[in-house]
């Protein structure tokens, strides 16, 4: 998904809506943001951004609380039992609302379509493939040839069940080459094991792999989607590559509520996200991590999840992925 002319005037009626819709429906008291990711990471830096941009547009304080556990589920399920008056807000990688309950089922305790009220998105950042920057391959295709000519290759999702970790199920099935899937408790970890040689190769997000590829450490063999980077043209695309119908980008800080908030609620808190993303403090953050600010609203994003949704049931039945459980 990107930024339409259309999308950027739509956004802009909103942000100057946003006065307006809060004169009425501001809460009075403390409102918190709920994150399921440890503090002092990149998501959290996001979300107390936000609460900044939030305190005084939403709420008279507005507090980050870090719920990390059971890859971001914990913080779903915390707010999911919240009153649905807007005090309690979910900020979350979408793919928990739309991978999450098909990946991992049996321990996945909330419906996204009946237990959350979808409100905005704050941007998107597409996935990228990446090896050591002495590789021998210079793309994809290549390293698909390198890896059957060894017998198969390794590669890191950031968490197992992520949308990185389906990519590469996917390309291993459609290409018939054996890819293996190294566990790992976050990108830190995966990359660092990747620059050190101990895996083949890693699939994140832009902003584990721009660093790393900027700084000479990494090389990147594909970015996810149809079209190219235009700060990496040399960098194909997945599809260039032959691998079509698969997840093109992630929604970054999906904002829900508790199911039942009410309309005037939501649209409320959705124009308060608007100006948020509009301010110069967010913008930057987005920038510094490779993501295009994208407020999608409610109807849209509950599009969204729906389209999402059906893409990863077909690549978890197509891959046979089964989680551990």
């Amino acid at each position: 998904m990107h930024i339409t002319r259309r999308g950027a005037l739509a956004l802009g009626a909103l942000a100057g809506m946003a006065r307006t819709a809060e004169a009425t429906t501001t809460l009075d008291r403390t409102a918190r943001i709920v994150i399921g990711l440890p503090p002092g990471g990149p998501y959290d830096t996001l979300a107390r951004l936000l609460a900044e941009q939030l305190r005084g547009r939403w709420a008279p304080q507005v507090i980050v609380e870090n719920r990390p556990g059971a890859s971001v589920r914990l913080a779903a399920e915390a707010v999911k039992a919240a009153a649905p008056d807007g005090a309690t807000i979910l900020l979350t990688p979408l793919p928990v609302m739309t991978l999450t309950p098909v990946a991992m089922p049996r321990t996945t305790r909330y419906d996204p379509f009946t237990d959350f009220t979808p409100v905005a998105t704050i941007g998107v950042t597409r996935f990228c493939w990446l090896v050591r920057a002495d590789h021998p391959a210079r793309d994809l295709p290549a390293f698909l040839a390198w890896a059957r000519g060894r017998g198969g290759a390794t590669f890191a999702p950031p968490v197992v069940g992520a949308p990185q970790h389906l990519i590469g199920l996917a390309v291993s099935q459609r290409s018939g080459v054996p890819l293996t899937a190294v566990s790992y408790r976050g990108a830190a970890p995966a990359l660092q094991d990747l620059l050190g040689g101990q895996i083949d190769s890693y699939i994140g997000v832009l902003g584990d792999g721009i660093p790393a590829v900027r700084g000479g450490l990494a090389r990147m063999l594909a970015v996810s989607g149809s079209r190219r980077l235009d700060s990496l043209p040399d960098v194909p695309a997945l599809m260039e590559a032959g691998f079509a119908e698969l997840p093109e980008d992630e929604a970054t800080g999906a904002v829900m509520l508790p199911a039942g908030a009410a309309d005037r609620v939501v649209m409320a808190l959705h124009a308060a996200v608007v100006e948020a993303v509009a301010a110069a403090p967010l913008r930057q953050r987005l920038a510094t991590t490779e993501t295009a600010p994208q407020v999608l609203a409610p109807n849209d994003l509950a599009a969204r999840m729906r389209a999402e949704r059906a893409l990863y049931e077909s690549i978890v039945r197509a891959t046979g992925f089964r989680p551990e459980e």
